[in-house]
């Protein structure tokens, strides 16, 4: 150890520079170490540690403005396929068939109608008062040439006098005339199908939907009843006529199923405001008969890039936003900032170089779209087909960070941006860079303070340090350190290579422990949940705004377990959930932890699926198919009651020592508490799940159920996954109106015709046949009338069929019935019993059965215990 008075002297001989390291006091080397690494450290560790948060940050910022690009041109490509796909469907639709036919044909027997001149003169007057008033606020009144916009032809003159002018509904609710009260084929077709389109304007939000004949071009529907109606757009005088685009891009492309559409232009029907058009032909077999067409509904553009103008919880915080354009650089969605300030946008885009008759427009339609110019550098290069992300001045003239892609859409060359101000997107870099320069301030002046105080606790006697030494080679620290200096810490080295040596056993044993965590970690919580929580994140919780849940409970378990033993039982248990298992990562629901003789399982939860609750009840029928096989393979008699509900619910690792991923919400109590409410076998839904897949399956209302703290829940059962065409329905009861009149011939056909195909079935009659062929007759007709609501006469059908169980009938028996009851209506109608005919009563006949063979089977259910 260095002499203090040697040391003194040699400080002022000024000789401090001379002395080695190895020779210093510890106390002088902490101090000069603790000096020198406050001094110099600060600037290298806050430089490094500056430079790789700010490139972190700006990374982060620039991938969640990416990330929310993405979603929202996900979401209009999404809506935009699905509009398709509505056109496409519709078109297909009978319904809409049957309207072309019967409105083009009144169409075209109006063309040869005189018109009288006060019928003229009433035109002109709606024209005059009511049309050119409202065009003129939109356009330069040297445009407006009344000649020019005024129908021609015979029966665009007649039907917008009766539709129009004498229409006493106001401009805007036209629509709501059925009957014009002309007697006229035209207006009884209008009045049969007007309501049948309303519903579709209804569901789907159509601004207006057109029929129009695919030769002459003429429009002979529209819902809405504006000034087009009637008329034909090949003849319009405006070169810029989107509808007239729509009719000829059809006429060009006339195969079934194509999907033609017009980007925005000013429409003179709609007061010259921007509209587009998406149109697709009609065939009536191999033959086109016309043109679907229907004006995209701007409400719909902006909802799926706005979902409701919720900007702020979609990350765009105040001053982001997201929105279209299209190839003339003009918007194609409603800008945020119109629709939250309207003025406040009016005077920032007037410095911005938007005129100020535009502006009006904007203040007129109450929209930007096709209005608002966006010539900035992301737009173009958006609109040329590249993607990206750069600083750029926007539309308003304020600086942004701008994320930028082309959308992929049928016949459309549209971009979407993503934008946000420069400065609220790198606010938390800017605070950041004050909060590291007060940390550096503070550590610098800490750091000067911990020396002098650490300098003179390292100053106590070597034995303590060198007992600490000795802890350090127990494990109770983690740090290695290489010492070579002859001073007091010289005696410390062997035991820290000793240190050194436990640390990497134990390295050795944590990473072979973090195998076998992971591998844990996977089979208790989902893939993506398990990621991560590998990459560090412990404490996990989402909100998902729509899934849908599953719960079954397996019943007969009790009795199962009785004649069954351990180790049987576990092998049958683990061979039904496996499948059940297999099965929900097909459909694409994730299993959660529940009860051994329950079942629970989630439908949208780890990945966002369209059809999630479709996905949920083909699961449910395949778990039904499952435990029958079974029963049948172990000579079992197991159950499983279901119920099934689709809402927001809340998901979250729960626990830290032992933990699972846990799902709750209101939902989930739901559908938890209506399990004890579904019948064996049968899948009990609710409203809202109901309302997503009706038009699928055949279902009925069941008494609404109390939910304890939540009140009455309405809930559905299905009966069969069969659906009865209504065309169908109509062959079976108009065929069976030839029936009636010879009821008591054709019940006697049937019953000789069945004792032919299976003599033994004549025991099951007991009673007077004379009796029994009247009865046969009823049940007939009380079935075929229900056939329209079969949800009003299940519950007749299934107490048939477990009555019939009662009487000995079995399954084998309903196929006899049927071929019999074919083969009596063939005698009864005679040629009359056509294929289609045939076939509706075939399929009639199988959906009643199925009901009353499944309510059947269900009796053996009863005896099925917990």
């Amino acid at each position: 150890m260095l002499n203090p008075q040697n040391h003194l002297r040699k400080l002022r001989n000024g000789s401090l520079i001379n002395l080695k390291l190895g020779d210093w006091t510890i106390k002088s080397k902490l101090q000069g170490l603790f000096l020198g690494v406050s001094l110099g450290s600060v600037v290298i560790v806050s430089g490094i540690g500056w430079y790789q948060t700010q490139a972190t940050l700006r990374s982060k910022i620039a991938d969640q403005l990416s990330g929310i690009r993405t979603t929202k041109a996900e979401q209009f490509e999404s809506y935009f396929e699905n509009l398709n796909n509505q056109v496409g469907m519709l078109a297909a639709d009978g319904n809409i068939v049957k309207a072309m036919v019967d409105l083009n044909g009144g169409f075209r027997n109006l063309e040869r109608n005189f018109i009288p001149p006060e019928w003229d003169a009433a035109m002109e007057a709606y024209y005059t008062k009511q049309f050119f008033p409202r065009l003129k606020k939109n356009i330069s009144s040297e445009e407006v040439i009344p000649s020019l916009y005024q129908p021609l032809g015979q029966a665009a003159r007649y039907l917008q006098y009766y539709y129009l002018a004498s229409n006493p509904n106001p401009v805007g609710k036209k629509n709501q005339l059925f009957d014009a009260g002309d007697g006229s084929a035209y207006t009884k077709a209008h009045a049969k199908y007007q309501k049948f389109f309303a519903e579709i304007i209804e569901k789907f939000g159509y601004y207006d939907l057109f029929l129009i004949n695919d030769k002459t071009g003429d429009i002979v529907y529209s819902y809405f009843k504006e000034t087009d109606f009637a008329t034909n757009p090949l003849q319009s005088y405006d070169s810029q006529n989107a509808l007239k685009d729509l009719v000829r891009a059809v006429q060009a492309n006339p195969q079934q199923g194509s999907i033609q559409v017009v980007d925005f232009k000013p429409y003179s029907a709609s007061y010259n405001a921007p509209s587009a058009f998406l149109g697709t032909p009609i065939y009536s077999g191999s033959n086109m008969i016309g043109i679907l067409a229907v004006q995209i509904p701007i409400a719909k553009i902006d909802q799926a890039i706005s979902r409701n103008n919720n900007w702020e919880n979609s990350g765009l915080q105040k001053t982001g936003e997201a929105y279209l354009v299209g190839p003339d650089s003009l918007m194609r969605s409603t800008s945020r900032f119109w629709i939250e300030d309207p003025k406040k946008y009016q005077n920032v885009v007037r410095y911005t170089g938007t005129d100020n008759k535009t502006l009006q427009l904007m203040e007129n339609f109450n929209t930007t779209i096709s209005l608002q110019k966006i010539d900035s550098t992301a737009a173009k290069a958006a609109l040329e087909g590249q993607q990206g992300m750069i600083v750029d001045r926007n539309y308003r003239g304020a600086e942004v960070l701008s994320s930028y892609t082309p959308l992929k859409l049928n016949g459309l060359n549209w971009a979407i941006l993503a934008e946000m101000e420069v400065g609220e997107a790198y606010r938390p870099l800017y605070t950041l860079q004050v909060i590291l320069l007060m940390a550096t301030t503070l550590f610098l002046l800490g750091t000067a303070f911990l020396a002098a105080i650490a300098a003179k606790i390292f100053t106590s006697p070597l034995r303590l340090l060198t007992d600490s030494a000795r802890k350090l080679s127990a494990g109770e620290l983690d740090t290695e350190v290489d010492v070579t200096s002859l001073d007091e810490f010289g005696e410390l080295a062997t035991e820290f290579k000793e240190v050194a040596n436990k640390l990497r056993q134990a390295e050795e044993e944590l990473e072979t422990k973090k195998q076998e965590n992971d591998i844990l970690l996977q089979n208790v919580l989902p893939k993506a949940i398990a990621e991560r929580r590998k990459q560090g994140e412990l404490s996990i919780a989402d909100n998902f705004k729509q899934v849908t849940i599953l719960n079954a409970h397996l019943a007969g378990i009790s009795e199962l377990n009785k004649r069954l033993s351990p180790q049987e039982m576990t092998e049958l248990l683990t061979e039904l959930f496996d499948e059940f298992d297999d099965f929900a990562e097909r459909y694409g629901l994730e299993r959660h932890n529940s009860l051994s003789t329950s079942y629970m399982a989630v439908c949208g939860l780890s990945e966002a699926r369209f059809d999630h609750s479709q996905r949920t009840v083909d699961f449910a029928l395949a778990m039904l198919e499952i435990i029958q096989r079974l029963n049948i393979n172990y000579n079992s008699a197991l159950a499983l009651r279901i119920s099934i509900h689709v809402g927001s619910v809340t998901a979250g690792v729960v626990g830290t020592q032992k933990f699972g991923y846990s799902i709750w919400g209101e939902t989930a109590y739901i559908a938890s508490s209506l399990q004890s409410q579904a019948h064996l076998n049968y899948i009990l839904l609710t409203g809202s799940v109901y309302q997503r897949i009706a038009d699928s399956y055949t279902f009925i209302q069941n008494p609404v159920v109390e939910i304890q703290g939540l009140g009455e829940v309405e809930t559905w059962t299905l009966i069969t996954t069969r659906k009865l065409v209504l065309t169908q329905v109509e062959l079976v009861q108009s065929s069976f109106e030839k029936v009636k009149p010879i009821a008591e011939q054709a019940a006697e056909l049937f019953y000789q015709r069945l004792f032919e195909l299976n003599p033994s079935l004549r025991s099951l009659f007991k009673g007077d046949m004379k009796q029994q062929e009247r009865k046969l007759m009823d049940t007939l007709a009380l079935a075929v009338e229900g056939l329209r609501q079969p949800e009003q006469i299940i519950p007749t059908v299934q107490n048939l069929g477990r009555r019939h169980a009662g009487y000995g009938v079995k399954d084998e028996y309903y196929d006899i019935v049927g071929e019999a009851l074919l083969w009596t209506l063939a005698q009864g109608l005679g040629v009359e019993f056509t294929t289609p005919v045939r076939k509706a009563w075939e399929e009639a006949y199988i959906f009643l059965s199925e009901i009353m063979k499944e309510a059947a089977a269900k009796l053996e259910l009863e005896k099925i215990s917990v």
